[in-house]
């Protein structure tokens, strides 16, 4: 009998520089003097190093490059990483996801960024509503998004573009506009997602949240947000882009490798300032934060130390709960063997309500559950502890 097939984990190097910060934006990101790249690139890859030997037996599967604004980081800087990660294992082939914004893209750059080994690029074009963009802060007009993704896709076909609904003088209608332009173009992926200002969901208070609580300006209500996201849905499934996640569209074999990661509850290794990383060893995880801040973390990282700010410990019990959370997301669901008695009794009463699918030995959501994902999976979830959904 053969021996069975490592693990797959991920690698996510956070690049926290933007030229301006949006206002609704709560990722570690900074709007400061940039750190010379090169300087910086020489961090991660002693962090990546130092981390790796703890994820020796799992298979280095996908690269990612978030933020910020990595497209703002020099190709040859991003190749040095690549390396770095082709020497733990990366496959030749791998996807290697590098994040950017319509004013950073363009055909050179992204002829820079294949040269560099990046396979796969995410735009954050937000709308192509003008009233839209202006209100979340965004810098670019609709013809420069539009441009960039036509350059972008020219030359790196794997192309994912993220929207934002429910932002001010937002509609169904402006959402509908926006899923539609995009059928227009070369997109093989789109990522939608609900304009967030929720305390308890934020990493820090952001502007756009202080200014609600504060009852300064109003957003659409929930029924109005509920209304764009079916807009987005439904013009993208017609235009042949299949929602696999809650907030995710893609042609077929385009979906992300890398975010199916976390969605299949594997492990992933984060570094660079502010980057989240967890391991997952049997039923037990270790998770760690990196610092937010530049400094401490090029401080701990160059003098050769982990630069966690946190780490916590994930129980048996918590895990399970955090893997029904996340199964959840996807239309391919979760395996119902992992359910106990109680938990498939509930999964048949979801399943009468219309919320739930119970086929071919899975679990799944329906759209209407997926709209309503936090409240569905915590019926399942394990009494005693729980990941915050």
């Amino acid at each position: 009998m053969g021996s069975l097939r490592p693990r797959p984990y991920g690698i996510y190097v956070h690049f926290p520089w933007c030229t301006t910060r949006c206002p609704y934006c709560d990722f570690a990101v900074t709007t400061g003097r940039q750190l010379e790249g090169a300087r910086y690139a020489r961090a991660v890859i002693r962090e990546l190093r130092l981390r790796a030997p703890d994820f020796r037996g799992l298979l280095c599967s996908t690269l990612y490059f978030g933020g910020g604004t990595p497209s703002l980081w020099n190709p040859r800087d991003l190749s040095e990483v690549v390396v770095a990660a082709r020497e733990l294992g990366l496959p030749a082939r791998a996807e290697v996801t590098l994040e950017a914004n319509p004013e950073s893209a363009d055909g050179a750059r992204a002829r820079a960024w294949r040269e560099a080994g990046v396979t796969r690029v995410s735009l954050g074009v937000q709308s192509f509503d003008a009233a839209v963009l202006a209100k979340l802060g965004r810098r670019h007009r609709a013809e420069r998004a539009e441009r960039a993704i036509r350059e972008v896709a020219g030359v790196l076909p794997n192309l994912s573009v993220d929207l934002l609904y429910g932002a001010r003088r937002s509609s169904a209608a402006s959402a509908r506009d926006d899923a539609r332009r995009l059928l227009s173009l070369p997109v093989a992926h789109v990522s939608a997602y609900a304009l967030t200002l929720d305390a308890e969901l934020l990493a820090e208070d952001v502007p756009l949240a202080r200014a609600a609580r504060e009852g300064r300006i109003e957003f659409p209500g929930e029924e109005e947000v509920l209304a764009q996201a079916a807009a987005i849905r439904e013009t993208l499934e017609r235009g042949g882009l299949r929602r696999y996640e809650i907030s995710n569209f893609a042609r077929p074999g385009f979906e992300s490798r890398h975010n199916l990661l976390y969605w299949r509850a594997e492990s992933y290794l984060g570094v660079g300032a502010g980057a989240v990383g967890c391991l997952r060893s049997g039923e037990v995880a270790r998770r760690w934060s990196n610092h937010r801040g530049v400094a401490e973390w090029l401080a701990a990282a160059e003098a050769g130390l982990a630069p966690s700010a946190e780490e916590e410990r994930l129980s048996p019990l918590e895990l399970r709960n955090e893997r029904i959370m996340l199964a959840l997301r996807t239309a391919e669901g979760l395996e119902a063997s992992l359910l106990s008695p109680l938990q498939s009794g509930e999964a048949r009463t979801l399943a009468a309500a219309g919320l739930a699918a119970l086929k071919g030995g899975r679990l799944s959501l329906t759209d209407r559950g997926m709209d309503v994902h936090s409240a569905v999976a915590l019926r399942l979830f394990e009494p005693g502890a729980g990941p915050e959904v």
